[in-house]
């Protein structure tokens, strides 16, 4: 018996759903994780039914506006429902969350193919480009999440990673609606997913129903930043066995595509704020003038003033090549 797709979170609480053995179904919250009170760029997605809450996927703020998750969260109704009816929840439980936003837009990558049935020999098409976006109807009261771009490759594999998701906490389908966490290994950098088995990862930690959509994060970098490298599609009926993410890299060109559509640029270090903020991004398209400063610190020689005239003074070269750039 092959599973339909777990509904998207207009329909159904994901509690509500059954899986059949032996079949790899969508994922949709964390076996054997915490929960999460950090990573406050994931968000539960769902809709309001009277007085109660219902999450059935997860996403996670890329931009103000721009909500990353997997297509089959939203394939199997019309988009006009999305956006009429989903929600965003922020903070760690979407019964009592921190806020709440509506959707202005949804878009699925055209490109996307569902997991399909088993063949014969009990190989099933796990499908591909299992990717979309929600756009917020304001901005996100959070800083939006850093993706990756990089190509994984095999000399990835054994990478440390971090799921979130507000999926349920067992298969008898517990827990659903609060933010959780797992730590999880890479176990294989696949064409179109990222594989993590349960047996190597610590704690035992895995993905599951409800937590479809949400980041698997790594850290590929001396920034020491979490950066999302997958989007969570699918796991083993139990979710105890297996799971696979789909690649962020792979699907990187038609997310920005998107990105662009809502903010007129490509350029995420502008559109997060991450320009003159502070930090040193030595991966912003352009030059973040915070490298600058972190290269040469020193106060000019010669000169009484201290405190913040001084900093201003050596700023301004920098924040007028940035006002340029920006007009440009």
């Amino acid at each position: 018996m092959t599973l339909p797709f777990l509904p998207t979170f207009l329909l159904l609480p994901s509690s509500a759903l059954a899986a059949a053995p032996g079949v790899v179904t969508p994922s949709t919250t964390i076996v054997n994780g915490t929960e999460e009170s950090g990573f406050p760029s994931v968000v539960g997605l769902g809709v309001v039914l009277g007085v109660n809450t219902y999450t059935a996927c997860t996403g996670a703020v890329i931009t103000p506006r721009v909500v990353l998750t997997a297509a089959h969260c939203g394939a199997d109704v019309p988009m006009e429902l999305v956006v009429s009816a989903g929600k965003a929840f922020f903070g760690v439980d979407a019964a009592s969350p921190d806020a709440v936003i509506g959707f202005e837009d949804a878009v699925i990558d055209p490109d996307y193919v569902p997991l399909g049935d088993p063949s014969p020999l009990g190989v099933q098409d796990l499908g591909h480009d299992d990717y979309a976006v929600l756009v917020l109807a304001e901005d996100a009261p959070v800083q939006p999440m850093r993706i990756n771009d990089r190509p994984m490759t095999a000399d990835d594999v054994g990478l440390e990673m971090v799921s979130v998701g507000y999926g349920i906490t067992s298969s008898a389908g517990e827990g659903s609606g609060t933010k959780r966490s797992a730590e999880l290994t890479l176990d294989e950098v696949g064409v179109v997913y990222l594989i993590s088995l349960t047996q190597t990862n610590p704690g035992g930690g895995q993905i599951c129903n409800g937590d479809s959509g949400g980041p698997q994060l790594a850290k590929l970098d001396d920034t020491g930043e979490w950066i999302q490298v997958g989007v969570h599609s699918w796991g083993d009926e139990s979710c105890l066995s297996e799971s696979g993410s789909s690649r962020v890299d792979i699907g990187y060109d038609w997310i920005m595509d998107q990105v662009e559509d809502v903010h007129g640029s490509r350029d995420l270090c502008e559109i997060n704020g991450r320009y003159g903020d502070g930090v040193c991004d030595t991966w912003c398209a352009e030059e973040d003038p915070d490298c600058a400063l972190a290269i040469n610190p020193e106060k000019p020689k010669g000169c009484s003033s201290t405190g913040a005239a001084a900093r201003g003074i050596l700023l301004l070269p920098a924040l007028l090549g940035l006002l340029r750039r920006r007009r440009a």
